[in-house]
């Protein structure tokens, strides 16, 4: 059976208080026997030998009875002592492991919550960082829509030189979108859209050399023009709208 330490130390002290009574037990018996081998050869009827007996007895045993209940209270009282140390030491190891297990909880419970905080405010910014993205994105649409339609509503001016600040102006605009466009849409892998973006640059610059050249517009460029604005504001909306094509 499994014994503590305090069980230990208790069967310690009971085993030599044990051993100290039977060596009492043991002097006391060799002490009168040699008393009746000396002085007496039995029992005697007398009362000054009983009286003799007692004076002996109390004499010699009661130094050595006194020595060994010295000792037995010695021994009791480490033992007690030792006892209520160690019980006081487990209730203090008890206790502090206790104290430990709920200092440790809330340090858990704080890391969760920090967690919790840190992964809550990341998701806010990158909503943040989204909604702000959306922004950006569907202001540069409005401002490619304003620089497109001014060139494409040419039968509205009563002068075709009038055209000509437009196309530049949108020429300019087509060829500093390849710029804006990687960084607002993220169109640094869509091959497609960037060469729809080139064609519609080099185009514009035709339209308008023709322009300052011939003073004509060419039907067919501009309606190619107006065929690759649609298109690209199609794909310009469909990346602000997080539509990705399969």
């Amino acid at each position: 059976m499994y014994m503590t330490q305090r069980d230990t130390e208790r069967t310690k002290t009971d085993r030599r208080v044990k051993i100290a009574c039977y060596i009492a037990i043991s002097i006391s018996a060799i002490l009168i026997a040699l008393y009746f081998i000396f002085f007496h050869y039995g029992f005697s009827k007398e009362s000054n030998s009983w009286s003799n007996f007692g004076d002996y007895f109390n004499g010699v045993l009661s130094p050595i009875l006194t020595a060994v209940n010295i000792y037995v209270f010695i021994r009791l009282t480490t033992t007690i002592s030792n006892i209520e140390s160690k019980r006081a030491q487990e209730a203090i190891n008890q206790e502090k492991f206790h104290s430990d297990r709920e200092l440790n909880q809330a340090k858990e419970l704080f890391e969760k919550e920090i967690e919790h905080d840190k992964i809550r405010l990341e998701i806010e910014l990158e909503n943040e960082k989204k909604l702000l993205l959306v922004q950006l994105r569907k202001q540069e649409i409005d401002s490619f829509l304003r620089v497109m339609n001014d060139i494409l509503v040419f039968e509205k001016q009563h002068d075709i030189n009038e055209l000509a600040y437009p196309i530049l102006r949108a020429y300019q605009y087509t060829e500093s979108l390849l710029f804006t466009g990687v960084k607002i849409f993220g169109i640094e892998k869509n091959h497609n859209l960037i060469s729809k973006i080139h064609h519609l640059s080099r185009d514009l610059d035709f339209l308008y050399n023709e322009l300052k050249i011939n003073k004509n517009i060419d039907q067919d460029i501009h309606l190619k023009i107006f065929e690759e604005k649609r298109e690209i504001l199609d794909a310009l909306i469909d990346i602000t709208l997080d539509k990705r094509k399969e």
